[in-house]
């Protein structure tokens, strides 16, 4: 199946079995594509369905369980979102007892963020149920095969990034 975009305004390019249907057939950046998509919405709701944290607020308290004291705005790089986006977000944690802000001693104008324990105990209790439920779906690849598809991955974003394509961490 040939499927014609409109890639600018005036231009347009075929591209051939960009529209089809068979995962078997179609091209490989649009199965990636499509995998992600499906991946993201199963990751949503395994969630929602695991935990009364948002897909967001989980993120927000990885990245802080990772490298505790954080700006707003370095939270937001690690968790590939906006800073705009993560002030709701942060603002819900830190009501809930799951993060505190504290200033920055070196430089009173900044905010620093910090996990709480139980801010902590939360995380780790939605992080075994959302890996329960994708080790329920998740094939069981050898080191090898997994090592090329990541190669793959970390390439395709990488490009993305280059084009401009990627996350915008600038805010």
């Amino acid at each position: 199946m040939i499927c014609h975009l409109t890639i600018r305004r005036g231009y347009h390019r075929t591209v051939p079995g960009f529209a089809e249907q068979d995962p078997q057939r179609m091209p490989l950046t649009r199965l990636v594509g499509l995998t992600g998509r499906r991946l993201s919405q199963h990751w949503e709701r395994t969630v929602a369905r695991s935990t009364e944290l948002s897909r967001t607020a989980l993120l927000v308290l990885n990245a802080l369980d990772h490298q505790n004291d954080q700006t707003h705005r370095e939270v937001a790089r690690r968790c590939w979102v906006r800073p705009a986006t993560l002030t709701p977000v942060v603002d819900a944690l830190a009501e809930g007892g799951l993060l505190t802000r504290h200033r920055d001693r070196n430089d009173r104008r900044a905010v620093r963020l910090r996990i709480t324990t139980r801010g902590r105990a939360e995380l780790h209790s939605a992080w075994q149920a959302v890996r329960a439920e994708f080790q329920r779906i998740e094939p069981d690849v050898p080191a090898a095969e997994a090592a090329i598809v990541r190669q793959y991955l970390i390439a395709v974003l990488s490009g993305l990034d280059e084009e401009g394509g990627g996350c915008d961490h600038s805010g």
